[in-house]
């Protein structure tokens, strides 16, 4: 007891943990390397703007985000991307994730001074090499932030950062000045989202890419039991934040319907579902659906003139 006695106090002494390493070391490296294991990922904030769009309020941009690592210490692209038919805003940031002696972790990001940096490191062959000449630190945008149990939540300062909003051009509305990571939830704030008033979010999901097929009658819902002509397809390709894909007839023609697969939350009923609909194109109606808990590894449905099976997988 002696023996374990004096090695507790010698640990104690030099700030060391049964490892040898020191306490403040380990704490900054747990809290930087516990965020960029669990950072990357495509999010959506479908299931917020389809609720903005249905409230009488002001209507939330339907905004999609992915954070990968790409090759250097520590960093990270964060692409932002608003969708629907009249959304052309997007930006690409890259940011180095570091963490000090105190469990803090900065996120600092940078601009590229030449697009074509932007394309190298946007690639989808990751075959990118950062050149410092070619970025720009913008470190007053930097957000800084801690871990609190098992949310993190960082955020920069929004005066020092505005500073620079006349160089950054348009992309700078798409520039993150906050972020909460908790679970499967990317909260997120912008300079766009100011003008929809100070408590404003971006309440992104992290998405889940299923992977399937689908099989409809050439009569359509008016097939009948007997009728063999199916048109099938084994190569559908969808995310669980509101992904859509077109069923076609074997022609490639469209069919004049769509599955679309969502996380959907029944408040009223406490309950929190994954689901499939059938899209009538012409419409945009939901003739059916089917769901399952959230965190199903597959789903499916059976209509007789239409079927359709997806399985959870990567991207």
């Amino acid at each position: 007891m002696r023996h374990v006695w004096l090695l507790a106090l010698a640990m104690t002494l030099c700030g060391c943990d049964a490892t040898g390493v020191r306490a403040g070391s380990a704490r900054s490296g747990d809290a930087a390397g516990r965020l960029t294991a669990v950072l990357a990922g495509d999010y959506d904030n479908h299931e917020q703007a389809k609720q903005g769009a249905a409230s009488a309020g002001l209507a939330v941009p339907h905004l999609r985000e992915t954070l990968r690592a790409v090759p250097g210490d520590g960093l990270w692209l964060w692409e932002l991307r608003m969708v629907g038919k009249d959304a052309t805003a997007q930006s690409s940031w890259l940011y180095r994730v570091a963490g000090d002696p105190n469990g803090r972790v900065t996120l600092t990001p940078f601009r590229a001074v030449d697009p074509a940096a932007t394309a190298a490191v946007a690639a989808s062959d990751h075959k990118f090499e950062f050149v410092a000449a070619q970025w720009a630190e913008l470190a007053p945008c930097a957000m800084s932030g801690e871990w609190k149990a098992a949310r993190f939540q960082a955020a920069a300062n929004v005066a020092a950062c505005s500073s620079l909003l006349p160089g950054l051009g348009e992309a700078a509305a798409l520039l993150p000045l906050s972020l909460v990571l908790d679970g499967e939830m990317l909260t997120s704030t912008t300079f766009a989202d100011q003008a929809r008033g100070a408590d404003a979010r971006i309440e992104a999901r992290r998405a889940r890419w299923f992977s399937g097929w689908a099989a409809i009658n050439g009569a359509g819902p008016r097939a009948k039991a007997d009728s063999s002509d199916w048109h099938t397809h084994g190569d559908l390709h969808v995310s669980s934040e509101g992904g859509v894909v077109p069923i076609r007839w074997r022609d490639g023609a469209p069919s004049g319907y769509s599955l679309e697969l969502e996380r959907k939350t029944y408040a009223e009923r406490k309950l929190s579902v994954l689901e499939l609909n059938v899209i009538e194109d012409a419409s945009g109606s939901v003739v059916d659906y089917v769901w399952a808990s959230p965190d199903a590894s597959a789903i499916g449905l059976n209509l007789g003139w239409l079927q359709a099976g997806l399985t959870a997988g990567t991207e």
